[in-house]
C-alpha cells in the first residue's frame, strides 16, 4: 500500500513525509460512473504526513530494530538492522536465492525477484543455507564455497538440455556473464587491460562536488557508462569505449545506478562479430611485448608444447586429436627460424603526454589529441620484433582461432 511504501521512504530519509501530489490518479471521465475503473487503488490523501514505519513485521517486528540498531533514534539505523537482523530470515534466503540461481542457472525461488508469486522448490534446503549464510557472518565467499563443493554443483553439465531443470538434475550450458567473457579474455591471454582512467576530469580542475573518479579499471566490474552527451570527440575515451562495446554486445549495462535482475542473454551476430573483428579482439590476438602468451612463442620447443598451453590456457580442456594435427602442421612451417637476432633496443625516451582533461577539452588541440589516441587504440601495440613476422602471424591465427571458439563463452 502506499503507506508502506511512503513509510519505508520515511525511514530511508530519516523524517517524516509529505505524500505527493504525483501520487495520485486523476479522476477523469474514463474513472467516472460508467467508465473503467483505475488499476491503482489511492488509499491516502497527497499532503498526508507519512512517519517512518517498519512495514514487513511479518518477518521481523519493528521492535528488533530499536534492540539491535547502533543508533535507535535514527531511522535508517533501525532499517539497516531491521533488513539484516538474524530473525529476518527473508533478507538471508532472499541472497542465498540470488547466489545459487548465479552459480546454479535457476533459483531454488524463481523468478528471485518474485517472492509473491514463485514458490521454493527446495524449501529445506533453502531455510538451512540461509540458516548457515546468518551463522557464518553472512559471508557471501562461504556461501559460494558451499554451493561450489556441492555434488548438485559439480554434476556434468547435459549440453540436451535449454535451461536448468527444476530439481538440479543436471545444468544446462550457459554462457559466460559479460564481465565474465571479457575478464576471461584479458586474464587467459595475459594480455594487460590497459584502459584509460575513468574520469573526466583527471587534472582535478573542478569541484570536488561536480567530479568524480573511479580509477583506472582492472576488471569488467569496475567500468560505467563512457557516455558523451555532449557528442564531443575531445570527452571520448577510445580505449574504454573498445572494451565497453564488447560488454554491451553481451548484455551489459553501463548505469551502475540502474541494475537488472535478468539481462539479456540471447545469442545475437554482433557477439562473434566484434570477438573477431572488433579493437579488443586485435590487442588479445597481437603477440605485443607485453602480452602473456608472447613468452611462449619465443621459448617452445616444439608446437605440441604451444598447442597443448593455448588449449588448457583458452578452452581450458587438452587439445583433441584433430586439433593437434591441423595446429601442428600449420605452426610446423617456419618453426626452427621463428626467433630473430635483433640488437637491444634503446631505453625508450619518456615524453611528456599530452592529456585532455574537462578543463581543456574546449581547445581545438584536445579533439586532435583525442583522435590520434583513437587511432592509437584501434591499432594497438606493436607486435613483438623478435619473431618472424610470417610464423607469428600463424601463431596469431591459432590464438584467433581458440579465442573465437564458441565453447570459450560457455560453461563448462
Amino acid at each position: 500500500t502506499q503507506a508502506d511504501l511512503f513509510g519505508l521512504a520515511a525511514m530511508l530519509a530519516g523524517k517524516t513525509i509529505k505524500l505527493p501530489a504525483s501520487s495520485t490518479v486523476p479522476m477523469d471521465k474514463l474513472h467516472t460512473e460508467g467508465g473503467r475503473m483505475p488499476l491503482i487503488s489511492i488509499t491516502l490523501k497527497a499532503g498526508t504526513d507519512l512517519p517512518p514505519a517498519w512495514p514487513f513485521a511479518q518477518f521481523v517486528p519493528e521492535a528488533v530494530g530499536r534492540e539491535l540498531a547502533a543508533n535507535a533514534a535514527d531511522s535508517r539505523d533501525r532499517l539497516a538492522a531491521l533488513v539484516t537482523a538474524p530473525q529476518n530470515e527473508r533478507f538471508a534466503q532472499v541472497m542465498v536465492n540470488r547466489v545459487w540461481k548465479r552459480l546454479m542457472g535457476r533459483g531454488i525461488v524463481e523468478p528471485v525477484d518474485d517472492w509473491e508469486r514463485g514458490q521454493p522448490s527446495h524449501p529445506e534446503l533453502l531455510r538451512w543455507l540461509a540458516r548457515d549464510f546468518v551463522r557464518h557472518g553472512y559471508d557471501v565467499r562461504h556461501l559460494s564455497r558451499v554451493i561450489l563443493n556441492s555434488h548438485a554443483y559439480q554434476r556434468t553439465a547435459d549440453a540436451s538440455l535449454a535451461a536448468t531443470p527444476v530439481l538440479f538434475t543436471a545444468p544446462a550450458r550457459r554462457r559466460l556473464t559479460a564481465e565474465q567473457v571479457v575478464d576471461s579474455l584479458f586474464a587467459a591471454t595475459g594480455k594487460p587491460m590497459m584502459l584509460e582512467e575513468v574520469s573526466l576530469d583527471i587534472d582535478g580542475a573542478r569541484e570536488l562536488g561536480q567530479s568524480i573518479s573511479l580509477g583506472i579499471p582492472r576488471r569488467s566490474w569496475m567500468l560505467t557508462s563512457t557516455s558523451n552527451e555532449r557528442d564531443r570527440p575531445s570527452l571520448a575515451l577510445p580505449r574504454i569505449q573498445a572494451v565497453s562495446d564488447v560488454l554491451t554486445a553481451f548484455g551489459w549495462r553501463g548505469s551502475r545506478q540502474d541494475a537488472l535482475t535478468d539481462r539479456d542473454a540471447s545469442p545475437n551476430v554482433l557477439q562473434p562479430a566484434i570477438l573477431q573483428n572488433g579493437v579488443v579482439g586485435g590487442w588479445l590476438t597481437r603477440l605485443s611485448d607485453d602480452h602473456g602468451l608472447t613468452p611462449l612463442a619465443l621459448t617452445a620447443a616444439t608446437p605440441d608444447e604451444i598447442i597443448e598451453t593455448l588449449s588448457r590456457r583458452i578452452l581450458t580442456r587438452p587439445p583433441t586429436a584433430d586439433e593437434k594435427t591441423a595446429y601442428r602442421e600449420y605452426l610446423a612451417a617456419g618453426f626452427a627460424d621463428r626467433v630473430r637476432a635483433v640488437p637491444p633496443k634503446p631505453p625508450a625516451v619518456r615524453k611528456p603526454v599530452p592529456y585532455v582533461t574537462w578543463s581543456n577539452h574546449l581547445d581545438p588541440n584536445a579533439t586532435r589529441v583525442r583522435q590520434q589516441q583513437e587511432v592509437a587504440a584501434r591499432a594497438g601495440d606493436p607486435p613483438n620484433d623478435r619473431l618472424n613476422a610470417e610464423w607469428r602471424t600463424r601463431f596469431e591465427d591459432v590464438l584467433w582461432a581458440m579465442v573465437n571458439a564458441p565453447e570459450f563463452v560457455f560453461t563448462p
